[in-house]
């Protein structure tokens, strides 16, 4: 029995394509739209890799701030920052909203996500 490649592994494969053969293949005009797509193609294959466990990830995170599991704690958590009625809560709220932002930077700009400037 053959197993399909994952989405992920060919989002990969199309994006190399675009960038190591492609590119340099087609007229100035059309690389930049090139750039886009295998651009594209790699954003979404670490989407379709990282999702799963930065979903799970954040789910936890919101859960230890919020005391609890809610049924939509992000917008629970922006209910209580709108509220801006608990300072102590909001000093919380800092660092685990720097680390969701993290994991969402890993995916849209991988290397970015350790910055540690101001």
């Amino acid at each position: 029995m053959q197993f399909p490649p994952e989405s992920a592994d060919l989002l990969a494969a199309i994006a190399r394509l675009l960038d190591e053969q492609v590119l340099t293949a087609v007229p100035a005009h059309l690389q930049h739209p090139v750039r886009v797509a295998a651009h594209l193609s790699h954003l979404v294959e670490r989407e379709l890799r990282l999702a799963p466990q930065q979903a799970a990830r954040e789910r936890a995170l919101l859960t230890e701030l919020l005391g609890g599991e809610v049924d939509d704690p992000a917008a629970m958590l922006a209910d209580r920052l709108r509220a801006a009625d608990d300072p102590e809560f909001e000093a919380r709220a800092w660092p685990v909203l720097v680390q969701i932002a993290r994991q969402d930077i890993a995916v849209a700009k991988p290397g970015h996500d350790s910055w540690e400037g101001e």
